[in-house]
């Protein structure tokens, strides 16, 4: 816990150096029924992509101890312990129906060890989510996590004991899709890359591959551990039409490039991405660049 800032902002928690423990309080609801209080503590630590581990010791089978992801699609993500019914999982709290939704998980509760320390690992790789127990992969989902601080979500009725919190933080990348030519490689290196590694964005392109897998699946691959996907769209490119159908069926944000000396209307079906419309001229890359600016800080980098 040392280097880090923790505040309690519901319910009761202890914090030192080291450890942060659960204190369970009761409480009544409007008909008077008793029930512990959830005790949310939260963080400075802003995330988006990389990995957070902790330990967890919990008294009690029905123990809850998550962390919470903030996520685009209107709903925060709870990782850990007893997540909707698994002993270890995730689930998402959507607030336009304001129910829980499992997204993915394992494990009964009647199997935990009580006082037995539990080691969780959470990977964020763009929009892959990856919860392992234990050095055990235990559940995956797609999911784009929005740079938000963390947070614990925890309820019991006995304490909870989280030590060993550490997290590391690793550059998201941006995932280039574009012809490879002469004219568009200008593109990419005097606009594209500069941009994005501005606002802290790793570029990579599928020529930049150097791999023995085949090329299609390193290409799946970037798809989906990219944080956002830039698409320079002019030329009729099926290669380019089929990554970008790829990223809008896994819900990756995405923006597209089109010279509009060149092409004035876009295909119908790419017609509902952000587009950004550019000449290719000295005052037109000028252009480009504020776009590109404001497009990327509309999707909060």
């Amino acid at each position: 816990m040392k280097d880090i800032n923790w505040l309690v902002t519901s319910g009761q928690a202890k914090i030192t150096e080291t450890k942060i423990t659960y204190i369970p309080t009761k409480a009544k609801d409007p008909e008077g029924n008793e029930y512990y209080q959830t005790s949310v503590i939260n963080s400075d630590v802003d995330f988006e992509n990389g990995s957070i581990e902790f330990n967890i010791k919990v008294k009690e089978i029905k123990a809850l101890c998550q962390i919470v992801l903030e996520t685009e699609e209107y709903g925060n993500l709870n990782i850990g312990m007893n997540a909707s019914g698994s002993l270890f999982g995730i689930t998402k709290y959507d607030y336009k129906t304001k129910r829980w939704e499992w997204q993915n998980g394992s494990g009964f509760p009647e199997n935990l060890e009580l006082d037995k320390e539990y080691k969780l690992k959470i990977i964020v790789t763009g929009s892959l989510l990856t919860l392992y127990v234990n050095n055990i992969k235990i559940a995956e989902s797609n999911q784009y996590i929005k740079k938000a601080q963390l947070k614990f979500f925890i309820t019991s009725s006995n304490e909870v004991e989280i030590t060993d919190f550490k997290v590391t933080m690793k550059k998201p990348k941006a995932f280039i899709v574009m012809q490879f030519s002469d004219e568009f490689n200008k593109l990419y290196n005097e606009v594209i890359k500069p941009i994005c590694e501005e606002y802290g964005l790793e570029c990579e392109r599928a020529d930049e591959f150097y791999t023995s897998t085949p090329i299609i699946a390193d290409i799946v691959n970037s798809l989906i551990k990219c944080s956002i996907i830039i698409a320079e769209i002019t030329p009729d490119n099926p290669n380019v039409y089929y990554e970008l159908g790829y990223a809008h069926a896994i819900n990756k944000p995405t923006i597209l490039l089109c010279d509009k000396n060149k092409r004035s209307k876009l295909p119908f079906d790419v017609s509902g991405f952000r587009t950004l419309f550019y000449e290719d001229s000295i005052m037109g890359k000028s252009s480009i660049e504020s776009s590109l600016r404001k497009y990327l800080e509309i999707i909060s980098y």
